[in-house]
């Protein structure tokens, strides 16, 4: 179900504009500057949001909100939509400097009061490239690490899982890592090929650079995307860590969740990964081996000073065997609570893994805690309770006055 590397590539400038004129003066700026992969889109708003949730986050994203009743809203979920890395340029009909102010704050790059011209838009350009290059705090992606207790607690299942639910019901740019360069199956249970290009970047950290990044990784669907290789058995390859440290750098630039598949071990890259960890999830199972080697990983971070959320899983939750641990027996052994149970249900697990799709596309009883756990590891309130609270400070002039008058009935009445 893998796409072509080539059709991999974002998008350098999109625009969506909704008058003819504006549309041109992009089209020529296009032209005379030489930009390849762009396009103008006749459309706002809605329009934008619908792109970002169907295609790769460009660049560079222009957008029309001349017709739009709640600017900051729409806004809100362009920005929600898009990667952390996409530059906002808006052009608009109204020379209000409090819309500009306020478009800002949220993180647009700039506005341009219509009529626009190519001079103003090449500076618009230039200036938000060039502010996300020297951008000391600049916006990233969140990056999740996943790793066992035990060997088939379900890491890599899970893992995949949340990243098709992150990708297709959110509607993120979501990536998929895999770190076992030995015997990783991310790629078998997408049904995607695994090549070793990924590998031989990550011994020359020369090779990493965007562009070479987006040729090699392969692309599961609209918004699934998948980085991974196999070294060969017979031959022990030594990676650069600072190379690794700077793939995920730039990554988390062009994705809004990294999650990352990791063998069960604390060394060279997965420390560098877990470092960079915003949320480490710890997939375990209800036996003594796997409580004492998640007790001795929470000691681990707990002397690294980790700063990231651990979130536990206990996985295969019913599954009857000698020797299976209460939840009350691994919590004291552990010394914290697990954070969610998964049901066993490994028919399902299975049979999906087999044909290499994800078993969260089907509804089972798995799909429910998968989709719960999604929700918490994205760690913020999700859109609709976004664009509820933006619309709430977003009062149109109407409301402003309704509100106003009823606030003198209300005093007259007083009297």
């Amino acid at each position: 179900m893998a796409v072509s590397s080539s059709n991999n590539l974002p998008h350098n400038l999109v625009g969506f504009v909704t008058d003819p004129v504006s549309k041109q003066v992009i089209l020529t700026f296009i032209k005379d500057s030489n930009i390849g992969y762009a396009e103008v889109i006749d459309g706002s708003s809605d329009e934008a949001i619908e792109y970002l949730k169907n295609n790769r986050s460009p660049k560079t994203i222009i957008v029309d909100i001349s017709n739009s009743e709640l600017p900051m809203s729409d806004l809100g979920k362009i920005i929600d939509s898009g990667v952390p890395s996409m530059n906002i340029i808006t052009i608009g009909s109204k020379n209000d400097v409090g819309l500009f102010r306020d478009l800002m704050s949220l993180g647009v790059s700039d506005y341009l009061v219509k009529p626009i011209n190519t001079t103003l838009l090449k500076k618009a350009i230039d200036d938000a490239s060039s502010e996300k290059k020297f951008e000391t705090h600049e916006k990233t992606g969140k990056l999740i690490y996943f790793t066992n207790s035990v060997g088939g607690a379900g890491a890599t299942t899970t893992s995949i899982n949340i990243g098709w639910i992150l990708a297709n019901r959110h509607f993120k740019q979501t990536m998929l890592m895999d770190l076992d360069f030995l015997f990783g199956a991310v790629h078998l249970m997408l049904d995607i090929k695994a090549e070793n290009s990924y590998l031989n970047m990550l011994e020359s950290p020369e090779k990493i650079d965007g562009y070479f990044i987006e040729t090699i990784i392969k692309r599961y669907d609209k918004r699934l995307f998948y980085l991974g290789g196999l070294e060969d058995l017979a031959r022990e390859t030594e990676f650069n860590l600072a190379a690794f440290g700077a793939l995920i750098n730039s990554i988390k630039k062009q994705f809004n969740y990294v999650l990352m598949d990791a063998p069960r071990n604390v060394s060279g890259i997965n420390n560098v990964a877990m470092k960079k960890a915003d949320t480490i999830v710890f997939m375990v199972e209800m036996s003594i081996t796997s409580a004492q080697n998640t007790a001795r990983f929470l000691e681990f971070l707990a002397s690294e000073q980790s700063t990231s959320r651990i979130v536990i899983i206990a996985n295969k939750v019913g599954l009857s065997s000698a020797g299976a641990l209460t939840n009350a027996s691994f919590e004291n052994v552990i010394d914290r609570k697990i954070d969610y149970m998964m049901p066993l249900d490994e028919g399902v697990a299975l049979a999906a893994a087999n044909i290499g799709q994800p078993l969260a596309i089907s509804s089972n009883p798995l799909t429910d805690v998968l989709e719960s756990i999604t929700i918490d590891l994205v760690g913020k309130k999700d859109l609709k309770q976004l664009t509820e609270e933006l619309q709430e400070q977003e009062v149109s002039p109407l409301e402003k006055i309704k509100s106003t008058v009823l606030g003198w009935i209300g005093s007259s009445s007083a009297k």
